[in-house]
């Protein structure tokens, strides 16, 4: 027998909790390389946390990868929180298949020890029909990946559906955050009864 899925209620505050911490690792990965990583903030924190920049660095790719699967993966296990599950909400075909081209690169990093991470075996094997085998430069690309991210919470609030709202005041919360470490995030987006009762406020 196949198991449950969460009501989209209950989901929606694990939704909020992977979007929330891709804007706050976002947001010190910006702080940290900031003038390519030559600032007061970078050396403060390297003097406090050894190779900081990598578990930055390595929190914003987790949380991504995550985030990949979300926007573009439907009727996969039952036990998956996906994107469609909210009203049948979706991204535009083009953003789905720039977030995928992310997917491969991240595991070959991060999630998987592998030889594709060696830079002369990708360069002598990489003809061999390997989907998606590069190791990207990460400290250039991190920005566009959460952009991309962004991008795609945006559209799919701009979808029709009862979920509109919550999603784009979510985008709004986590854009915010992702560009200023000051700002404070929205009471309504946080505790779960709080959550809650904006849910049922807006007749969810």
């Amino acid at each position: 027998m196949p198991l449950p899925n969460l009501p989209p209620r209950v989901a929606f505050l694990h939704v909020i909790n992977d979007h929330r911490w891709l804007a706050a690792s976002g947001c010190s990965w910006n702080l940290l390389m900031a003038n390519n990583g030559v600032n007061t903030v970078r050396a403060e924190a390297d003097r406090l946390l050894p190779d900081v920049i990598v578990a930055v660095r390595d929190c914003v790719l987790l949380q991504a990868r995550s985030l990949i699967d979300f926007y573009t993966k439907c009727h996969a296990r039952e036990t998956d929180i996906l994107l469609c599950d909210f009203g049948g909400l979706s991204i535009e075909p083009v953003l789905k298949s720039t977030l995928e081209g992310y997917k491969k690169s991240i595991e070959v990093h991060l999630l998987h020890l592998t030889a594709w991470r060696d830079s002369d075996y990708r360069a002598k094997h990489s003809a061999s029909g390997q989907p998606n085998t590069m190791n990207r430069d990460w400290n250039k690309d991190i920005a566009p990946l959460i952009d991309n991210i962004l991008a795609a919470l945006k559209d799919a609030s701009s979808k029709t559906s009862p979920w509109a709202r919550p999603f784009a005041d979510l985008h709004a919360a986590c854009d915010s955050r992702y560009r200023n470490k000051l700002f404070p995030w929205p009471t309504h987006l946080g505790e779960k009864s709080d959550v809650e009762k904006y849910l049922t406020a807006c007749g969810l």
